[in-house]
């Protein structure tokens, strides 16, 4: 996980932070726990973490709703938000985990509303020759590392099994083409290098 204290970034989080990364695979392991023994702790316990989904973060939610109306769910909480899209992407599986143990109305509806915020939202993530890791806003871009980079080909592959929406294999295919080419990874590994520079 890239380290969430950048200088001169309003990004520094406080203990105990929470993270809707965390609260979306613990939802995952717990209704498999559920399906696996038949216990119903497991169930009740992925109904508790399951609720983070449906409050914002100013609420102790994981939930922000962005001036256009799309719904992201945050691997940090911190303000403003960063959007980081691995961490997103996860949450939103716990949510399709959970709708598919319980077919759960609410679940089925923020899952359909996280795939229209990602699948709205995948151009800001594309640099033309890599991905980037998070929407900071800040001055340099921070680019996902080459093992992020690959994550986020494998994450939007998953999403195309999942969903069937072409654009989500449309971008694995282009991002994945950018590891092919030496320019696009030494200039990726500039831009990083640039980033950690300014900001860490």
């Amino acid at each position: 996980m890239e380290s969430s204290l950048r200088l001169g970034v309003p990004y520094a989080l406080e203990s105990a932070w929470y993270s809707g990364l965390a609260q979306g695979q613990g939802v995952s392991l717990l209704v498999r726990a559920f399906q696996q023994t038949g216990n119903p702790v497991y169930l009740e316990a992925a109904d508790r973490a399951f609720t983070s989904f449906s409050k914002f973060t100013l609420q102790g939610g994981v939930a922000f709703k962005d001036d256009q109306g799309n719904l992201w769910f945050e691997e940090y909480i911190v303000s403003p938000p960063t959007h980081i899209l691995n961490g997103f992407i996860w949450a939103s599986w716990g949510i399709y985990d959970y709708f598919l143990a319980t077919q759960n109305d609410s679940a089925r509806g923020l899952f359909t509303a996280v795939v229209a915020t990602i699948r709205q939202n995948l151009e800001r993530y594309d640099l033309g020759f890599w991905s980037l890791y998070e929407q900071a806003g800040t001055r340099l871009p921070m680019l996902a590392s080459p093992f992020y980079h690959r994550l986020h080909i494998v994450q939007l592959r998953v999403m195309h099994m999942l969903t069937g929406d072409n654009i989500f294999a449309d971008y694995a295919d282009r991002w994945e083409s950018y590891t092919h080419s030496i320019a696009n990874r030494t200039r990726a590994l500039c831009y990083k290098g640039a980033f950690k520079l300014c900001y860490y």
